[in-house]
Parts: C-alpha cells; sequence; structure tokens
C-alpha cells in the first residue's frame, strides 16, 4: 500500500507578508507548550505540529532569496 502524497501549496506572497510569517513561525517556537493557545487548534488540524528544528527548515525554505520574484 502507498503513501498518501503531502499535499503542497504554492502561493505568491507580499515582502510584508513573508516577514509576518517568518515572525509568526519563530513566536510559535518561542511559546511553550502551554502558551500556543488557540493557535494550538490550528497546528495540529492535520496531524502533529511542526517540531523547532522542522520550523528552522521551513524558515530557511521560505527566506531562500531564489524562491523570490524581481
Amino acid at each position: 500500500m502507498s503513501k498518501p502524497k503531502k499535499r503542497r501549496f504554492n502561493i505568491s506572497i507580499t515582502e510584508r507578508e513573508h516577514a509576518t510569517i517568518l515572525a509568526a513561525l519563530r513566536l510559535w517556537q518561542e511559546a511553550d507548550e502551554h502558551n500556543r493557545g488557540d493557535l494550538r487548534d490550528i497546528a495540529e488540524a492535520v496531524g502533529v505540529p511542526l517540531s523547532n528544528e522542522e520550523i528552522d527548515v521551513l524558515c530557511e525554505r521560505i527566506n531562500f532569496t531564489g524562491n523570490r520574484e524581481v
């Protein structure tokens, strides 16, 4: 039996949106388990939330300048 493919998203965002997404991810990393409040519901909507290490990798991918339009 094959694994289901992970759903991927391709979106176009502004520089402000880019900065806000990165800030939100870093804020999530800094919050401890008990201070994530209702955001936990969003993060757990499709399974286990990303670990801090996975968020680091995601931030690097998001921040990669080769993905930006000029």
